[in-house]
């Protein structure tokens, strides 16, 4: 059984992701896969970086607190010194991948093109990068909800609202209400989780697709015909 300060270290790093944004044990891969080309950086909050590599689907979220990677349906967890938490060390795309985070704005649209389409085209682009940031996001997300809800739950007997009395506290009703509060608040969590890096990834790779079309439009109508 994994130690409580390093399950602490994992529903902190995941809490701070929510508030910061808002304010399968498997064997290792054996060989470090190259380096995605198209792989995406995002700082999704100060201190908090996602990468997103599109040719293994994998992502990396990497906060001051620790590290959540997902990856080929395994998710492993470390903490802020790289020290296994939770699952097998994984050698993704995503974290081989170190792709510079800066801040960008849209680019005006180039003549002659429609700007409306080309929008369409590069949130249709970055839907992939999307679907990882909520992926990890929710990941990390519901790490925190099971451990905070465990103990809140037990404490609680399961409303999450008032602490039970002493007298009332029982093995079975703690070990109950530890099920339904980490039930619960994973749920909550994965959902937070997944909006919180899900939504600001996907807003910054639409607007980094959108000015690589204006850039490819722009250069196709200097082109010599």
């Amino acid at each position: 059984m994994k130690s409580l300060p390093h399950l602490g270290a994992v529903a902190t790093m995941a809490a701070a992701v929510a508030i910061c944004v808002a304010s399968g044990t498997a064997h290792a891969d054996t060989a470090a896969p190259q380096q995605d080309t198209d792989a995406v950086g995002v700082q999704v909050a100060p201190g908090v970086q996602f990468t997103g590599a599109s040719s293994d689907n994998s992502a990396q979220l990497v906060t001051p607190f620790g590290t959540v990677t997902t990856g080929g349906g395994r998710v492993a967890v470390s903490d802020n010194a790289r020290r296994p938490i939770l699952g097998t060390p994984l050698s993704t795309a995503a974290n081989v991948a170190t792709p510079a985070a800066t801040a960008i704005a849209p680019v005006a649209p180039v003549a002659g093109g429609d700007p409306l389409a080309d929008l369409g085209q590069a949130w249709h682009q970055a839907g992939p990068y999307t679907a990882l940031g909520a992926t990890v996001g929710g990941t990390a997300g519901g790490l925190a909800g099971l451990v905070i809800g465990c103990p809140l739950g037990a404490a609680t007997l399961g409303s999450l609202a008032t602490l039970a009395s002493a007298a009332t506290l029982t093995v079975p009703g703690m070990i109950g209400g530890c099920v339904a509060g980490a039930a619960t608040t994973a749920a909550t969590g994965g959902m937070l989780g997944a909006a919180a890096v899900g939504l600001p990834v996907g807003a910054v790779v639409t607007i980094q697709k959108y000015n690589q079309i204006q850039a490819q439009r722009a250069a196709a109508s200097v082109a010599p015909h």
